[in-house]
């Protein structure tokens, strides 16, 4: 990206304990219409096709609420593959504005407890910072950036309860 650019982006790694059986949790999250139906703010996760090595290819569709201010829509294409235990997200860096990685470990505990260690990243490029907010200017990326990671923290942990929710097991400890 150019050195001019308005950059607004946060990074999130959290672990939850999660009181669902590994390869069940696994098997509902490897699905991206789980992402769509649970996680809030994203409106669609489309398959479109297969990168250039074969990976499955989405486009996710976010829109975030903003305060004051219309809402934000994102589109992201991600390249999405799987090692091991970890599935992996991750934007194609072909000059797309908005940018995400993500990965979503998981670690046996017990037959009905994993350990979901999720790492969020993403990143917005403008030109100007009233491009994502009318006082994006004033408001600066330091604080956008501040602001932006609280959200994701607070969509993430969303996320995994109404995963949790979704397959039938109580509240995360």
């Amino acid at each position: 990206m150019q050195t001019n650019t308005f950059q607004v982006g946060a990074q999130i790694c959290t672990i939850y304990d999660v009181p669902i059986e590994k390869s069940r949790l696994m098997e509902f999250l490897a699905n991206p219409k789980t992402f769509e139906l649970y996680m809030p703010n994203v409106k669609a996760v489309r398959p479109i096709g297969e990168s250039s090595d074969a990976k499955p290819l989405y486009e996710w569709k976010y829109e975030i609420p903003m305060p004051l201010a219309a809402p934000i829509q994102l589109n992201i294409l991600t390249e999405y593959h799987q090692q091991d235990d970890t599935f992996y997200h991750h934007a194609l860096r072909n000059g797309q504005r908005n940018l995400m990685e993500c990965s979503l470990a998981f670690r046996y505990v017990s037959p009905e407890q994993t350990l979901v260690t999720m790492n969020l990243s993403i990143e917005l490029y403008r030109n100007s910072g009233a491009e994502l907010h009318p006082l994006g200017i004033l408001m600066g990326e330091a604080f956008m950036s501040a602001q932006m990671k609280n959200k994701m923290q607070t969509i993430a942990t969303e996320f995994l309860q109404n995963t949790v929710n979704a397959l039938g097991s109580y509240e995360m400890a």
